[in-house]
């Protein structure tokens, strides 16, 4: 199956994750990314949606720390005088693209430029965060998203359909991001503060998202969390085995993965929900250096340890 052009901009990252880093590494891979046969505009195009993609990753805390953005752009520019293209033209199209992405709010279309179907899942999440999902009405939901009833049905059969459909899409952004790390080469420990700190900072973009999943009592509310639970252990095997190396080599007890897996993800969900009942007033990022401090180090002190031992 041909790779589309999001999936193509998502292995470029990946590739330079799992790299040295270099921008003549990042040149080369350009180059390879780039039909020879593309028009000047439509190189264009794909390098800024490639430079956008990596701008994200950088966003997200994904490259190693050695990474720069000056070299970055310094490739880029390298990429666009190799074809033909002038920097500066290079420059005003990536500007443009960024200003129609600060016109649409941050990134995202404005809901009347949204197709449809879109448009009927952003109402639908906005409606059930306000009135609960049993109380919200599909009529609500179609008024808001600005289409007649017999639209929405078309879509959607019903509010159940609907609300998987929403949790479904939203939790695959997270999945995309996961998969970026979990398939790199880092240690454990680092793929697991990596993971965290992706993992947090999607939920405090999507802070309506966790409530409906979270803490509402719905029916489907079981198919709804298997389906969250699935979209986190599909790339979980690749943790296991850098677990089991970090467990051969000593730097990690020897205990069981997916009894450990499930207790860590019951003391994040403990952190989110703190989070909640405050508010959601301070970025929920700002607890990972505490979550981190206790997976890798326990709350009881050295000091301590080393007293009752003695």
């Amino acid at each position: 199956m041909k790779e589309s052009k999001r999936q193509r901009r998502q292995n470029l990252v990946k590739k330079l994750v799992q790299g040295k880093g270099e921008p003549v590494e990042l040149v080369t891979l350009l180059n390879g990314l780039l039909d020879s046969g593309l028009a000047q505009h439509e190189i264009m195009d794909e390098m800024v949606g490639c430079f956008l993609e990596i701008r994200d990753a950088f966003r997200q805390k994904v490259f190693p720390p050695h990474y720069t953005q000056t070299e970055f752009i310094s490739a880029f520019q390298e990429v666009a005088q190799n074809r033909g293209i002038p920097v500066d033209r290079f420059h005003s199209k990536l500007l443009e693209r960024i200003m129609l992405e600060t016109e649409s709010g941050d990134g995202l279309k404005t809901s009347a430029k949204l197709p449809t179907r879109e448009r009927v899942l952003e109402a639908a999440l906005s409606v059930f965060s306000e009135k609960g999902f049993h109380v919200a009405t599909m009529d609500e939901v179609a008024e808001r998203a600005g289409v007649g009833k017999g639209t929405l049905y078309r879509y959607f059969a019903n509010k159940d359909t609907l609300f998987n459909e929403l949790v479904r899409q939203r939790l695959e952004e997270l999945e995309n991001k996961a998969r970026t790390i979990l398939d790199g080469e880092d240690d454990a420990l680092t793929m697991i503060t990596k993971y965290l700190r992706v993992y947090f900072e999607f939920f405090d973009r999507n802070q309506n998202l966790y409530r409906l999943i979270v803490q509402e009592r719905i029916d489907i509310g079981v198919q709804v969390q298997d389906l969250y639970l699935k979209q986190v252990m599909r790339r979980i095997p690749v943790l296991r085995r850098k677990v089991y190396e970090a467990s051969r080599s000593g730097l990690l007890k020897p205990l069981d993965f997916q009894t450990v897996f499930y207790g860590v993800m019951g003391f994040i969900h403990g952190v989110i929900q703190k989070w909640l009942a405050n508010a959601c007033s301070y970025p929920l990022a700002d607890e990972l250096p505490s979550v981190l401090e206790v997976l890798f180090h326990g709350f009881v002190s050295s000091s301590k340890v080393e007293e009752d031992v003695n």
